[in-house]
């Protein structure tokens, strides 16, 4: 190798090591910037949850180390004026509300209220201190159609009432007593005893609990947001697996939120699909994203089964009121409905629990539409049922829905 053949070799080298160096600088700074993002949205879920929870309010602006943030949330704002409206005109002790889009699974109204001074809390949607109480019945169904435990027509019998459950019910005694039910039926109707001896028939305490996580139970619901984390413990008793399947217990705890989502797997075709209050965070003009989860959670023919037992539910069952009356025959006329209903006393704020999970979409067209929860708490005497907000909260949706169908003609 002569002498001009060294240089040029040295220089190739050098060049090398230089072009190895700024590629290593250019990795390190990408991969800095990336870690400040991900600090960034961190940073801001906190800040959000945290005034949402101390504060009362959604901030839009936030401050990180050296960066203006901007937030911009999924809510509706002219949709949550009129929930908003609405829930001050007709105030429980509490309420709490919230609307999710099936399609997307953002959150598109969500609010809480206290009758004392009809001061708004949207606190109390995104706190896990409730009972879930028969809306875990969901839960139950799907875990006992995915496994071919029983199909809806199903018959069990049961003795006493539907809405008790002691132990001498779970007994598998046939009496003059004896009535028998469908487990589509026992499900419109609420029944605790059918839902109580069929998990400890067909179910085990491991099985619930996996379910149970599926759907959302004892893991993080929310990217965007600190959401309580909704609770089912493992059962220790035969006993105890009746409770927590039919909903008759006030251990298993959930926030409104995840009541509507339950709703909108059903909706979804089985589909889980986080909620999202956040749509966007805005960083020197570049929007960044929280990332979602879809997951398959339900097979589709459980999921057909279920979905009629839920339309059933509003047709014949503990949800009727909302297709009876005027409004009632318009809504059931324009909008396919499926529901589940819940009471029970406990949790904090302490009273009445009465809850209505409810999935709508429009008749004609492909739209999924939106799953809506409602969640009353009374203390003394009752106020507002959530049958009767519902039907309020379905018409401004339609009315929207109207608009939207409106103004695509004009185009």
């Amino acid at each position: 190798m002569n002498k001009t053949q060294k240089v040029i070799l040295n220089i190739t080298l050098m060049a090398l090591v230089l072009g190895s160096g700024y590629w290593y600088l250019d990795q390190k700074n990408r991969q800095a910037q990336e870690r400040q993002k991900g600090e960034a949205l961190s940073f801001v879920r906190d800040i959000v949850s945290q005034q949402v929870v101390t504060e009362n309010k959604f901030p839009k602006k936030v401050k990180y180390d050296d960066l203006d943030l901007s937030v911009e949330y999924t809510i509706d704002d002219e949709f949550q004026e009129k929930l908003e409206q609405l829930l001050k005109r007709y105030p429980n002790d509490y309420t709490a509300v919230a609307v999710i889009d099936n399609e997307s699974g953002k959150i598109l109204g969500v609010s809480g209220i206290e009758r004392n001074g009809r001061k708004l809390n949207y606190a109390l949607p995104f706190t896990s201190t409730h009972p879930s109480a028969s809306l875990f019945k969901i839960i139950t169904s799907a875990e006992l159609l995915s496994q071919n435990k029983l199909e809806p027509t199903t018959k069990m019998n049961f003795r006493g009432r539907g809405t008790t459950l002691y132990k001498y019910q779970l007994k598998n005694k046939v009496s003059r007593w004896t009535r028998w039910i469908s487990f589509r039926k026992a499900f419109a109707s609420s029944n605790n005893v059918i839902f109580g001896k069929a998990a400890i028939q067909k179910t085990s305490p491991q099985s619930m609990f996996r379910t149970a996580f599926d759907f959302g139970f004892n893991r993080q619901l929310m990217k965007d947001f600190n959401i309580g984390p909704s609770r089912f413990v493992m059962p220790d008793s035969e006993y105890q697996l009746a409770e927590l399947a039919s909903g008759f217990n006030k251990m298993t705890l959930m926030s409104p939120v995840h009541a509507a989502l339950l709703s909108s797997i059903v909706a979804n075709g089985g589909y889980f699909l986080s909620p999202q209050i956040i749509e966007s965070v805005k960083v020197n003009n570049e929007k960044l994203f929280y990332p979602g989860v879809k997951e398959k959670v339900l097979d589709t023919d459980s999921v057909e089964d279920l979905d009629k037992m839920m339309q059933l539910t509003v047709s014949k069952g503990t949800a009727r009121r909302i297709s009876r009356g005027s409004l009632g025959r318009k809504l059931k006329k324009k909008l396919v409905m499926g529901a589940k209903t819940g009471s029970i006393t406990g949790g904090v704020p302490f009273g009445k629990r009465d809850w209505l999970t409810l999935y709508a979409r429009p008749r004609e067209g492909n739209n999924k539409g939106i799953s809506v929860a409602i969640m009353n708490v009374n203390g003394k005497r009752w106020y507002y049922k959530s049958t009767f907000l519902m039907k309020k909260i379905l018409k401004i949706y339609l009315e929207n829905v109207d608009d939207e169908k409106a103004r695509a003609k004009q185009s």
